[in-house]
């Protein structure tokens, strides 16, 4: 039976809205390890004051990247995530800006750098503008997120979600065998490995050993979980070894592969797949 894993209850009172993201934060994830191994290594100099603001910039489009997908959230819970890190990420940006200010102002102090006094109207920024101009973007920064990240955070939260979520492997696989039954215009058998109830969830990357076969026009299908991934076999592309079973040396990978993926995304990259083949 499928889960819904989205919450309809509203972050406690005294939950900052930055707890989500902070939560989140601690999981295993590359990207984050990454830049947290520099800042432990340490940041001393210019190549990484700059290179460092240039990943930020990066990563700020690599997550517009991300939310282009039409399946990047499943929940309303999982905006409140996004939006508890972009706000994280805003509020750094505006302390990033006004130490950026500070750090012109050393150079000014050092002696390597003159401060002019500000340009008139009509003349074109100067280095004092420049300082100023940091600054107030700074503080506007830091007022729209003081005034918006908590509400908005914490309603995202509190939004009821009904996506069907499996809580494992097997769910997802009878999911996307139901699901395919309705919208595929051909035979769709679940091939069902174990006794209802019998399979246990291993973090091993593998699934419980059921499969949906999916009937083309021409061709037939295999869909399964295995190696971290959701894949689409061709039975074409096997290879029918002595013994009866059959071998394949290459296979279509699906757009996710998150155990607790979407049934409804997995249903259409599968027809996505079945439709080009035709």
């Amino acid at each position: 039976m499928l889960t819904n894993q989205a919450s309809t209850t509203g972050l406690d009172d005294r939950t900052s809205w930055t707890a989500l993201y902070e939560r989140t934060g601690v999981e295993p994830n590359d990207y984050v390890s990454e830049v947290r191994s520099a800042v432990e290594y340490g940041l001393h100099d210019p190549e990484d004051s700059v290179g460092m603001a240039c990943a930020a910039a990066e990563t700020a489009d690599a997550s517009v990247q991300a939310l282009l997908s039409p399946w990047s959230l499943y929940t309303p819970q999982d905006a409140a995530v996004v939006a508890s890190a972009l706000f994280v990420q805003l509020r750094h940006g505006a302390d990033a800006l006004a130490e950026l200010a500070r750090s012109a102002s050393r150079i000014v102090e050092r002696g390597e750098a003159e401060l002019p006094a500000p340009a008139g109207p009509g003349k074109p920024a100067n280095l004092a503008d420049a300082l100023v101009a940091l600054r107030t973007v700074s503080d506007a920064v830091h007022s729209l997120v003081d005034g918006h990240a908590s509400t908005t955070v914490s309603a995202l939260h509190a939004a009821p979600g009904t996506a069907p979520l499996p809580g494992d492997a097997h769910e997802s696989v009878v999911a996307v065998a139901a699901l395919l039954a309705e919208q595929h215009d051909r035979t769709v058998t679940l091939n069902q490995r174990h006794r209802d109830g019998a399979f246990e969830v291993a973090n091993d990357g593998f699934g419980c050993g059921c499969s949906v076969t999916i009937a083309g026009d021409s061709e037939e299908y295999d869909f399964n979980r295995g190696d971290s991934e959701w894949s689409l076999f061709r039975e074409s592309d096997g290879q029918k070894q002595p013994d009866g079973s059959t071998v394949f040396s290459t296979w279509k990978t699906l757009s996710t592969t998150s155990l607790n993926a979407h049934p409804q995304q997995l249903v259409d990259d599968i027809l996505r797949v079945i439709a080009a083949d035709q």
